[in-house]
């Protein structure tokens, strides 16, 4: 057997497999072997079917499995021990494949074609970015402050601002007059605020380093394996249609963030982290410091629980692996820090077109309502009555 790996382009390359039928034919005899004493024929007792017999019913299926298996083992290995960095995973070289018949060619050839992964630079420093610190306007807090009076009436009306109020709405606080309740409620915006101009800022940090971190990507290759890992969902005319506007961006910030965390470890995720995480999420209002060690033992069940379900996991990994990279980016980046309330940060950090849309949702509600305005003051018309010319038949 014989690796051959040449180069095919920028960024391409083109992996040969040659494999003689000695290569396997001892793991085809063997599994032959395998099926003889399994096998149940009439006229035979189990495991006293002629080999020959054998060998002519499945002889055709196990060399085919038994040649892709050598040829896969054959692949990864060149793959490990040559360090190649691919993107995805090798696909058919169509152009250089030829038919192959594992049971008559003494000889056969595997072309595969791979695509490399680019080297990668990025000068975090240099990326300007905006950051948001959002606080809460009157106008916003007395808004909050109006839709909580309506969503808790009494008798139709909406609630008093008393402690009766307060209490229902913080019920682990002491709060005794409208201003306390004021800061209160504003603070808990905030805490809201918060996590919103933390999930702005990613994403934009995100389209910035898209948009600024520049390097090749075997496009063409990674077009062909859209195609083939969507599982006949996409077809070579949407890849290619789409490519730029999503599927490109997509790879580019993966190999952008690879770049990231290999050049910073302290960002490689911890299992402490992910359970730390868990615990906060389910138990962040406990006080586990002062839990005796049985119920410790409970709560770590939990946990444990938690992160064996894969799809939790993986959920848990990206939320971490975000947080981690966000507060990252904010010291590494140029990051400018822009005080705003939140009807600015909106106005900031809206697209263009969401605005104008927007907008003329606003203009449109006006118009609406003036209209109706102005006929509720006209006077009504009186009503007049006509005679049916249908009859009871009709």
């Amino acid at each position: 057997m014989k690796t051959i790996q040449t180069a095919k382009g920028d960024l391409l390359a083109t992996i040969q497999i040659d494999i003689d039928k000695a290569d396997y034919a001892e793991d085809v005899k063997k599994e032959l072997k395998n099926y003889q004493h399994k096998a149940v024929l009439p006229g035979f007792r189990q495991g006293k079917v002629p080999f020959g017999m054998v060998e002519k019913m499945y002889g055709a299926s196990v060399s085919f499995d038994q040649l892709n298996k050598k040829v896969s083992e054959a692949l990864n290995n060149h793959i490990v021990e040559n360090k190649l960095d691919i993107m995805g995973y090798p696909l058919n070289d169509a152009e250089k494949q030829q038919p192959i018949d594992p049971m008559t060619d003494e000889t056969k050839s595997f072309f595969f074609e791979v695509g490399l992964k680019p080297e990668v630079k990025v000068d975090l420093a240099k990326i300007a970015i905006n950051d948001y610190n959002i606080k809460a306007s009157d106008k916003e807090i007395d808004a909050t402050i109006a839709r909580i009076q309506e969503g808790n009436k009494k008798d139709d009306k909406p609630a008093e601002l008393n402690e009766e109020l307060f209490k229902l709405i913080f019920p682990n606080k002491d709060i005794k007059d409208e201003k306390t309740f004021r800061k209160e409620v504003a603070a808990e915006m905030e805490r809201q605020y918060v996590v919103e101009a933390e999930r702005m800022f990613f994403n934009n940090a995100v389209d910035k380093l898209v948009e600024e971190v520049k390097f090749d990507m075997p496009d063409s290759f990674l077009k062909r394996w859209i195609v083939a890992n969507s599982e006949g969902k996409i077809n070579a005319e949407d890849a290619e249609k789409n490519y730029d506007s999503q599927y490109s961006k997509s790879f580019r910030w993966q190999l952008i963030e690879e770049s990231i965390v290999k050049a910073n470890p302290e960002l490689v995720l911890k299992e402490e982290e992910l359970r730390e995480f868990v615990t906060k999420m389910y138990f962040g209002q406990l006080d586990i410091a002062g839990m005796d060690d049985d119920m410790k033992k409970r709560l770590d069940g939990i946990v444990d629980s938690v992160l064996k379900d894969e799809n939790q996991r993986q959920n848990i990994q990206n939320q971490v692996a975000d947080n981690k990279l966000t507060a990252f980016l904010k010291k590494a980046m140029k990051v400018k820090v822009v005080d705003t309330d939140y009807e600015g940060f909106v106005d900031a950090v809206l697209p263009k077109e969401a605005k104008k849309t927007t907008k003329k949702a606003a203009a449109k509600k006006e118009e609406v309502k003036k209209e109706e305005t102005e006929t509720e003051k006209k006077p009504a018309a009186k009503k007049t009555t006509k005679k049916s010319t249908k009859t009871d038949k009709e």
